[in-house]
């Protein structure tokens, strides 16, 4: 229960941190930062993730320490109401800001969502585990100290899985599959878009950045290529939901060249 008490502690800090990271990322750009400070959320997702697998380290390890010592006074049945109470509130808080950070596309506050959902599961371990000691007595005393280990390992799984998903994002890891796919059929949409050569999609913060190269014909003049470009940049920041910014490539449609990777999705 002491260990399920410091994880629910730690939501206060985890949400200190990323209302932080959402302030900052709000900041206007300014000449040092010309493409904003969007991804100091992103930055705030790791902070609470780095965070998470340190709290569930230092919660196993004082489990795993105490596990063999004979001392143990049986808790309160008390303990279990407590528990069920802080699953209920735990859940309800995990699907509001699960939702909200979705819908903003904010990777912090789908974090710390997942923060308040290792609560309530880690509530249930501690649920299962106090009530084996209150039926089976002092001798069951381990079960208390499996279920703040059980408690620590969903933390770290947590924090370790968020990790990795907010480190793609800062390593401006390209988005791939349908969402890309459906950026590219409105590119192609557009009057005089032979092909799209290359498109590339990245995520900073809540916003997306999309690098485009579109092919047209080369006997356009440069200023109906540029009519063309602003076209395209024009519907996708129209048809996108949080696109940040649109770089509009032009090449020449040349598809009888070699290698030309006309038609190739990239």
């Amino acid at each position: 229960m002491v260990a399920d008490a410091i994880h629910s502690l730690s939501d206060i800090l985890s949400s200190v941190i990323v209302l932080i990271g959402l302030k900052v990322a709000q900041k206007r750009p300014d000449r040092e930062h010309p493409y904003g400070h969007s991804k100091a959320e992103s930055v705030a997702a790791q902070t609470v993730s780095v965070f998470l697998v340190f709290l569930g380290g230092i919660i196993f390890f004082n489990s795993w320490k105490n596990i063999f010592k004979s001392e143990y006074e049986t808790p309160s049945t008390y303990v279990l109401l407590i528990a069920l109470i802080s699953i209920i509130t735990k859940e309800i808080l995990f699907r509001y800001k699960n939702r909200l950070g979705k819908k903003i596309h904010s990777s912090s506050l789908i974090a710390d969502s997942w923060h308040h959902r290792s609560d309530a599961f880690s509530s249930i371990a501690v649920l299962v585990g106090v009530s084996l000691v209150i039926i089976g007595g002092p001798r069951f005393h381990i079960a208390d100290y499996v279920a703040a280990m059980a408690v620590a390992l969903i933390i770290c799984y947590t924090g370790v899985k968020m990790l990795l998903k907010t480190g793609s994002e800062l390593m401006d890891q390209v988005l791939t599959g349908p969402p890309a796919e459906k950026i590219r059929m409105s590119a192609m949409e557009i009057a005089g878009v032979k092909s799209v050569e290359k498109l590339f999609i990245r995520k900073s913060g809540m916003d997306l950045i999309i690098d485009i190269h579109i092919e047209v014909n080369p006997d356009l003049s440069i200023v109906e290529g540029h009519n063309i470009a602003g076209e395209v940049k024009a519907t996708l920041m129209k048809k996108t939901g949080s696109l940040k910014s649109v770089m509009v490539h032009v090449e020449p449609y040349l598809p009888e060249r070699p290698g030309s990777s006309n038609n190739e999705h990239q």
